[in-house]
């Protein structure tokens, strides 16, 4: 089966979440946006930023396809859905998301689109003053 992602129907997505900040240690809400090419977490209270530049891109057919990662992790695994449409069944859905420091993933629920997202990350701390 070929999966062909429609393309107008990625945007960039804004939402936050409660979460110990890797820089200040508080359980705040981290800002979140994840764009076509990067996501970037902002902690509410210093400020610091942690960006995730996505490297690769895969497409898997099905959800059973894709496992988190088993390295030692310096951060949380976020997982969390988001209300939108998917870009290859285009029905409105909540979209399972999971996030490490190493990977990402984007499922829909009714068709199993998944979108895998390997990257890099790097940190800004203390950006307020």
């Amino acid at each position: 089966m070929s999966i062909m992602a429609d393309k107008s129907v990625v945007s960039d997505w804004d939402f936050s979440r409660e979460s110990r900040c890797f820089n200040c240690g508080k359980e705040v809400s981290q800002q979140i946006k994840i764009t076509p090419n990067d996501i970037i977490v902002t902690c509410s209270n210093c400020g610091a930023e942690r960006h995730y530049i996505i490297r690769s891109f895969l497409v898997a057919e099905k959800k059973e396809d894709f496992e988190l990662s088993n390295r030692k992790r310096k951060y949380d695994v976020w997982r969390f859905k988001k209300m939108t449409r998917c870009a290859n069944c285009l029905n409105d859905a909540e979209q399972e998301i999971v996030i490490d420091e190493h990977v990402g993933t984007v499922v829909c629920p009714v068709c199993n689109f998944t979108r895998i997202y390997r990257f890099s990350v790097f940190s800004r701390p203390d950006v307020k003053k």
